[in-house]
């Protein structure tokens, strides 16, 4: 398994498979593994949500809470942008879900950039995407 590491970042195939390893682990609604892939200290901001959480705890019980909301959500992988300067990642990526209260389909866009450490593990994962979006879809799907 390749990580990314102090010189990793500037290789293609390195950032290719964490990537494929984070969306698989968000796609198998698997809170242990995307929480493994952070590390203990992890800063999980979401500001869409107005939060900021510490730790693998909160990434991996959103998993879950997603999991419940949205119980067949997938994230498709729509690109993935490696910064040369530092062990940073943008990940771009499609979110499908049917909300499970109302049986509708919601569909939005997102970023997820990812900080790492020197032991390849994301310590600090920023999720972006317009909750405007969400929100309104899920009104939608409540009429």
């Amino acid at each position: 398994m390749t990580v990314i590491s102090t010189s990793a970042i500037t290789d293609p195939k390195a950032v290719k498979e964490f990537c494929l390893r984070w969306s698989t682990a968000w796609n198998d609604h698997d809170g242990d593994a995307v929480a493994a892939l952070c590390a203990e200290d992890l800063v999980y901001d979401e500001p869409a949500l107005g939060q900021t959480v510490y730790g693998r705890e909160p990434i991996k019980n959103f998993v879950t809470e997603m999991a419940r909301a949205f119980p067949d959500n997938t994230f498709a992988l729509e690109g993935l942008f490696a910064d040369v300067r530092r062990r940073a990642v943008l990940v771009a990526w499609k979110f499908t879900g049917t909300f499970a209260r109302s049986g509708r389909m919601v569909e939005f866009h997102g970023d997820d950039r990812l900080e790492f450490g020197e032991d390849g593990l994301i310590t600090t994962y920023r999720c972006l995407y317009d909750n405007d979006l969400v929100n309104r879809q899920i009104r939608d799907a409540n009429r």
